[in-house]
C-alpha cells in the first residue's frame, strides 16, 4: 500500500511546469463549463424530485451527461481540498507531534467532516428536507480548518498575511463551490420546507438588521404557510415594529384620556362641592335706549365671530351652525347684592383676559365649570351684563369699585393679544 509520503514523492517528480499547465488547463475548463454544471445540477434536482421526468436510456444519458460536467469542478475543487489538507498535516505533525499516520486525524477532522455534511446536504435536499443542519456543519469545519490553516502558516512563513490568507482561503473555497451546487440542486428540487429563512451574507453586509429579523421570525413568526425567505422575513420584521408602533399609541391614547378623565371629575367634585354662585340674588332691569344699539352691535359681531370662520383665498369654509349668540334684548340680569356683583366682576375680568370667551360662543358647559365653575348661561349672563353697561351701573349703585383695566367691551379685533383675520392691527 502506497503511504502519503510515498505518493508525495511521486508526484514529485513530475515537473512544476507540468503542474504549473495542468492547473491553468483544469481552471479555465471549469470556468467554461461552469454554467453547464451549474445547469445539469439544476437537472439533477428536477430529476430527484420527480423521478418520472427521465426514464430509460434517456436517465442514462442523462445522468452521464451530469457527470461528465461535474468532472472540471471536481478537479478544481480536489487541488483545493489537497491544498488544505498538506497544510493540515504538517499542522498535525509540526506542532501537534502526530506521527505514524495519527496526523491525518487533523484534516480528517476538519475538511473531511465538511466534504461528509455537504454530502448529506444533498441527500436532505433530495429527501425534501432542509439542509441548514448540513450547512452550519459544513461551514463550522471549514472556518475551523481555514482557522488552523492561517495560523500555522502565518507562524511558520515569518508571519507573513499572504501566505496565511492563502491558505485559509483554500479551506473556504471549497464550501463556496459546494453551496453553489447545493443551491442549484435545490432550486431543482423546487419544494424545500424551511422553517428559518437563509439571510447568508446578510449578516455581514447588515448584521444589526438581519438579527432583528431573526429575532422577530422566531419571538413574532408570520401566518402559517409564509415561505421562509429573506423577503418575508423582512416583511415580518416591518409587521412587527408596526404592531408594536401601533400599540405603544393606543398606550399613550389611553394614558391620556385616563388622565383627561381624571380631570374631569375634579372638576365636577371641585363644581359641586363649591357649588353655584347665589341665584337669588340677581334681577333684571331694563337697558337704557342709549345702550340697545350698543348691545345690538355687540351681539352681531358675537354672532358673527360665533357663524363665521376664518377663510383663505382659495375658499370659504361652510358657516358653523352650532354656536349660540347673545340675542339684543331690552333687558338684562345683573347681580342685586354686593358679594354676587364682585364675584360676576371678577369673572367677567378672566374672561377678558382669556380672550376667546369674550367674543366666542357660550355653550359648551364642561369647558365653561372646568375654567370658571360656572355654567355656560351664567356666562351669558355676564357677558350681557358687562357689554350693555348694566354692570358698571349696578357696581356704582352699590358702591363696588371696579379693579384697574375694567373694560364694557373689550376690542372686538383682537382676542387673547392676537389679531382677528381680516381686522385692523
Amino acid at each position: 500500500m502506497i503511504s502519503w509520503e510515498q505518493a508525495l514523492e511521486m508526484l514529485g517528480r513530475v515537473p512544476s511546469g507540468v503542474w504549473v499547465a495542468l492547473a491553468i488547463l483544469n481552471m479555465m475548463v471549469t470556468i467554461g463549463t461552469w454554467s453547464t454544471a451549474r445547469q445539469r445540477m439544476r437537472r439533477a434536482g428536477e430529476r430527484s424530485a420527480d423521478p418520472q421526468l427521465v426514464s430509460g436510456p434517456a436517465k442514462t444519458k442523462d445522468t452521464a451527461l451530469t457527470v461528465a460536467s461535474m468532472i472540471p469542478a471536481a478537479l478544481f475543487w480536489a487541488m483545493v481540498l489537497a491544498g488544505s489538507f498538506h497544510s493540515l498535516i504538517a499542522f498535525g505533525r509540526e506542532v501537534l507531534g502526530w506521527r505514524h499516520g495519527w496526523e491525518y486525524l487533523v484534516p480528517g477532522t476538519l475538511d473531511g467532516v465538511s466534504v461528509t455534511f455537504a454530502f448529506l446536504a444533498f441527500r436532505a435536499v433530495r429527501k425534501q428536507k432542509a439542509p441548514d443542519r448540513c450547512n452550519r456543519v459544513v461551514w463550522g469545519a471549514a472556518v475551523a480548518s481555514a482557522t488552523v490553516n492561517f495560523a500555522y502558516e502565518y507562524t511558520h512563513s515569518g508571519h507573513n498575511l499572504v501566505a496565511g490568507g492563502y491558505l485559509a482561503l483554500l479551506s473556504l473555497f471549497g464550501m463556496v463551490m459546494f453551496h453553489e451546487f447545493l443551491d442549484q440542486f435545490e432550486e431543482g428540487a423546487a419544494y424545500i420546507k424551511r422553517t428559518n429563512p437563509r439571510f447568508g451574507l446578510r449578516w455581514l453586509t447588515w448584521p444589526t438588521n438581519t438579527f432583528c429579523a431573526a429575532v422577530a421570525w422566531h419571538n413574532h413568526p408570520p401566518a402559517e404557510g409564509t415561505p421562509a425567505t429573506v423577503l418575508a422575513a423582512i416583511t415580518n420584521l416591518n409587521r412587527v415594529r408596526a404592531l408594536k408602533r401601533d400599540a405603544k399609541e393606543a398606550a399613550i391614547l389611553g394614558r391620556h384620556q385616563r388622565a383627561l378623565a381624571e380631570a374631569h371629575r375634579r372638576s365636577e367634585l371641585a363644581s359641586a362641592q363649591a357649588g353655584p354662585l347665589p341665584t337669588g340674588d340677581i334681577e333684571l332691569v331694563p337697558i337704557a335706549q342709549a345702550d340697545r344699539e350698543p348691545v345690538a352691535t355687540d351681539s352681531a359681531e358675537i354672532a358673527e365671530f360665533a357663524g363665521v370662520v376664518i377663510g383663505s383665498h382659495n375658499a370659504a369654509l361652510p358657516l358653523a351652525t352650532d354656536g349660540r349668540a347673545d340675542l339684543a334684548s331690552t333687558e338684562v340680569r345683573v347681580p342685586a347684592t354686593a358679594a354676587t356683583l364682585s364675584q360676576w366682576v371678577s369673572a367677567w375680568m378672566k374672561m377678558c383676559a382669556d380672550g376667546d370667551l369674550v367674543l366666542g360662543p357660550l355653550n359648551d358647559d364642561v369647558d365653561s365649570r372646568t375654567r370658571y365653575n360656572l355654567s355656560a348661561k351664567h356666562l351669558r349672563n355676564i357677558r350681557n351684563a358687562a357689554t350693555s353697561g348694566a354692570l358698571r351701573r349696578r357696581a356704582t349703585e352699590l358702591d363696588v369699585p371696579l379693579p384697574a383695566g375694567y373694560v364694557d367691551r373689550p376690542a372686538a379685533n383682537r382676542i387673547n393679544g392676537h389679531a382677528l383675520a381680516g381686522g385692523p392691527t
